[in-house]
Parts: C-alpha cells; structure tokens; sequence
C-alpha cells in the first residue's frame, strides 16, 4: 500500500476545506442572504403598517368627537316630537307659497313604524305646470324641511287650463321618543 505524501495530504485537507467552504457557502450562506433580503422586506413593510396604526390612534380622539357630533345632528334631525304633521304642513304650505305654487290639499296619512322610528307620510296636491313642479321636488328635499319625496303623480289639469295636477306623495321620520313604551301606540 502506497503512503500518502505530505503533499498529498495537504492537498486532501485543502481539497476538503474548500469543498465544506463551497458547502457551507452553497447551502447556508446564499439561502440566509435571500432570507435576510425577505426579512427585510416584511420588516419594512411591518413598520409601514404600525407607523400607519399608530397615526391612526392618534386621530381616533378626533374621529370619536366627529362620531358624537353626527349622532347628537341625527338626533335633532329625527327629534322624536310628538306630532310632526303639523310641521310638515307649516313647511309645505310656506313652500308653496315661496314658489307661487296652487296647493290644492294636504292628507296626512297614519305614522307607522319603521325600525326604532316613525314615518309620517303625507300626500300632496298641486295645480302648476312643469318648471314649478321640477322646482319644488327639489325644494321638498333641501334643508330644513326634512322632507322626502316617494312618488308623484302627473295628470292633466282642470279644463280649460293650462296647469298640471299633480300628487306628491312626501314622508318625513323621527326617531320614537325615549318617553314611550314597547306597548304604547304611538
């Protein structure tokens, strides 16, 4: 059997040593490197995000406030009054008369129930022609009459006239008042 030299010994180890380097380098050094870059990624991404909730802990105070202040508007804005036809006639009846419109009758109907609120229809009749009737549907869904339009009827006028008859059928809501029971009939 032949001996192995020094010099073949040192190129052995140098052979091995350089194959556990590329080994080493191969299977841990290039994976870890692509995971360090994927780490880095998320980290940045992950900062993002809490830099993101925390801007958005700090403004919740102020969205809190903006909260409140919409709910106490819905609720002057859906009062629970007892009896809101007349209002809803008041304004229908001053309306008509800004526009120069004939209103001919008002028929409130029953409230009825709606969720944990009152609608109060209303039907409304008119004799004027087209441009007046455009603008008073529009009228009848601008502020502060809290009025919503649900339907209209076009006919022809009275004879001999030039004017339409018209039937808009309105409702406006409230919220039930804190004051009346399950069992009471509003």
């Amino acid at each position: 059997m032949k001996r192995i030299t020094q010099r073949d010994r040192a190129l052995v180890l140098a052979a091995v040593a350089a194959a556990s380097a590329f080994l080493l380098v191969l299977f841990i050094v290039i994976p870890m490197r692509d995971r360090a870059k994927s780490l880095a990624a998320q980290t940045a991404a992950l900062t993002a995000k809490i830099d993101q909730a925390a801007q958005m802990y700090r403004q919740m105070p102020a969205a809190e406030e903006e909260v409140k202040k919409l709910q106490a508007k819905i609720v002057e804005v859906f009062r629970g009054s007892s009896d809101v036809t007349p209002e809803v006639i008041r304004d229908v009846s001053q309306l008509s008369n800004d526009l120069g419109v004939q209103l001919s009758s008002i028929r409130p109907s029953e409230p009825e129930k709606v969720g944990n609120g009152l609608r109060y229809p209303v039907s409304l009749r008119f004799e004027t022609d087209f441009p007046h009737v455009v603008r008073l549907l529009y009228e009848l869904e601008q502020g502060p009459h809290r009025l919503w339009v649900e339907g209209v009827e076009v006919s022809p006028g009275s004879r001999g006239s030039n004017l339409l008859g018209v039937i808009v059928h309105v409702a406006t809501y409230s919220l039930k008042s804190a004051g009346k029971g399950a069992d009471e009939k509003s």
